[in-house]
């Protein structure tokens, strides 16, 4: 029996997770088919007794697996009934998680700011625009690992000071401004002072950069970020197939 005003999931698993397979049950077994529109978010926290927080991220985890495409102020539209796990489109965090790594992160600067010409390239600004910096670290198992600076053009109703660190792809989740792709690039480079200072390395050193630009469904960029970290750090591993 459900009390009335209490998610029936409450202490069996979070939220958002129940949800999610609540739906992804119903597209699998033919109820929502490629197509069909899912409830909306509101639907959803009625039918569910859930926040709006749990029923966006529920939604959220569906987009991530390739089952449905969000779009702004119409909806969820179910686009596959089988998981596809071809994208690999992670946040760092989540990357190093994966490996197994004990991550935390901390914001070393949050502002608006002018943009650098580098900046204003990828996010497709005019000259002298301002842009959202966010500066930040992430640490692996306690040790300064990664340097990230983000850029990001100032978008109606996304509040950027409101970041707390997270995950900041589930942050623009909440939003509705999720990427739907990025371009990444990746080559050496040498620490700066002040690079070399955040990750605690010599400054100088050898250090691993990749920049990544990240768009929305429309086509819009509404991410550039740079990832740099000390060479003997962090590591890429990629696998590769031959195909006749």
């Amino acid at each position: 029996m459900t009390i009335a005003g209490s998610s029936p999931y409450r202490g069996t698993m979070p939220l958002y997770r129940a949800v999610q397979r609540a739906l992804q049950n119903d597209i699998r077994n033919g109820k929502y088919q490629p197509g069909d529109w899912l409830p909306s978010e509101s639907e959803l926290c009625r039918t569910h007794q859930v926040s709006a927080t749990s029923a966006r991220r529920a939604l959220l985890e569906l987009g991530r697996l390739g089952l449905i495409q969000r779009f702004q102020g119409r909806g969820s539209m179910v686009t596959s009934s089988e998981i596809r796990t071809a994208s690999t489109m992670l946040g760092i965090g989540q990357e190093l998680r994966q490996r197994g790594h004990e991550v935390t992160s901390q914001i070393l600067a949050n502002s608006t700011e002018a943009a650098g010409e580098d900046a204003l390239a990828h996010l497709h600004l005019p000259p002298s625009s301002e842009a959202r910096h966010i500066r930040r670290l992430y640490r692996a198992d306690g040790e300064p690992t990664v340097l990230l600076y983000h850029w990001l053009p100032l978008v109606p109703g996304i509040n950027y000071a409101a970041f707390d660190g997270g995950s900041f792809y589930d942050f623009l989740a909440l939003h509705d401004a999720l990427p739907s792709r990025a371009h990444e690039r990746v080559f050496a480079g040498s620490l700066s002072a002040a690079d070399a200072e955040a990750l605690d390395a010599p400054t100088g050193g050898a250090a691993l950069v990749r920049e990544r630009t990240s768009y929305l469904v429309d086509g819009s960029p509404i991410e550039f970020t740079r990832h740099t970290s000390f060479g003997t750090r962090y590591q890429m591993d990629i696998d590769l197939e031959m195909h006749a």
